[in-house]
């Protein structure tokens, strides 16, 4: 059986069990890495080439993104991912992180239950965060964190282990402020949903790179950011991604923090549906 009839096949009979089932959007400022995240994603999936993750940028279909560079329409995909022994099918939307384009984002919040937020490990938290974040929460979809780009703290700023970790650290505070600030504001939200190292829904990596660790990961390979910051330094990039690969980080993050369809439907339908049942 070829792959690619195997990954439909594994598509069509999940899609029948909705436990197994995460409907996700991932979100950003304008080039912040979502679509090389997205090609990750996919080639941990086996839907595209390991090697060309990150480049290939599977998910910007059109003639004018290629160019640009940029996602100017949403676009979706639908992938399986085995954690803690059961597949799952994940549904996945790629935004456009472009403020022009926000009405894409909007759309995509309204047909998802998680939303990943991207976020550039230099620049922090940018308009477009705070924009992307607060059209999630309406829309009362769940955020969880990657802060991408952590290889440029290593190989550009050369910080050393305790300014990278205190960078990181400033980078979750900001966008806890926000999700703080703009749940407050909203009545029908009483959970936490800020994100935090210790509770396994914040990652960091570098999509470009193809790796990524969050605290599980870390737990389960050993590895600690002294780890990284050698194998990084000595360009051992490739041995990095085959010990924590970006996908299978991400996506355990997915499977275990982000709703299933029906656990979501409490909470998601009084805002996609105002009329009667």
């Amino acid at each position: 059986m070829g792959r690619r009839k195997k990954i439909v096949e594994q598509c069509e009979r999940l899609m029948d069990e909705p436990e197994q089932i995460r409907n996700i959007a991932i979100a950003a400022h304008v080039d912040h890495g979502k679509t090389t995240l997205t090609d990750n994603l996919l080639a941990g999936a086996g839907m595209i080439s390991d090697e060309t993750a990150g480049e290939q940028l599977a998910m910007d279909t059109e003639e004018d993104e290629q160019e640009r560079g940029i996602t100017i329409d949403a676009a979706n995909v639908s992938m399986t991912h085995e954690y803690e022994g059961e597949d799952h099918l994940i549904n996945l939307i790629d935004t456009p992180g472009h403020v022009d384009f926000g009405g894409d984002v909007t759309r995509a919040m309204r047909a998802v239950d998680g939303a990943l937020v991207v976020v550039d490990a230099v620049e922090g938290a940018m308009p477009q965060t705070e924009t992307v974040l607060r059209q999630a929460l309406r829309e009362g979809v769940k955020p969880t964190l990657f802060i991408n780009k952590v290889d440029r703290l290593i190989s550009e700023l050369q910080e050393g282990p305790e300014e990278m970790q205190e960078r990181l650290l400033s980078v979750i505070r900001e966008v806890n402020d926000l999700i703080r600030g703009m749940t407050e504001e909203m009545d029908d939200i009483d959970d936490d949903w800020t994100v935090s190292v210790e509770g396994g829904t914040v990652g960091f990596g570098s999509a470009l790179y193809k790796w990524g660790v969050s605290f599980p990961s870390m737990q389960r390979t050993g590895m600690d950011f002294a780890d990284i910051m050698e194998l990084e330094r000595d360009d051992k990039r490739q041995e990095l991604h085959e010990r924590t690969p970006l996908s299978d980080v991400v996506l355990d993050m997915v499977c275990e923090h982000f709703p299933n369809p029906i656990d979501a439907q409490p909470r998601r339908i009084p805002r996609i549906w105002r009329g009667d049942a």
